[in-house]
């Protein structure tokens, strides 16, 4: 988001300012914050969950040459 608004589209007003380069900013301190708190455990759990989910998609879209499944809400 930084990069794309930010920087890309220099959008840089004072509410653009704040929308797309300080909260991404925070957002991102706290998720390098968070990972850095967690156990080496979790993290080496969260690794395996990942790659199962990778591993999942690389099978759904037939070695990433179909596009990814859309999720239907409609009834």
């Amino acid at each position: 988001m930084i990069k794309h608004y930010f920087v890309g589209e220099k959008l840089r007003a004072g509410s653009d300012v704040f929308n797309y380069l300080i909260v991404p900013a925070i957002g991102m301190i706290l998720t390098l914050w968070l990972w850095t708190s967690l156990s080496p455990r979790t993290l080496i759990v969260g690794l395996i969950w990942l790659s199962i989910g990778v591993i999942y998609l690389a099978w759904l879209t037939r070695g990433f040459r179909r596009a990814t499944p859309m999720l239907d809400l409609k009834e």
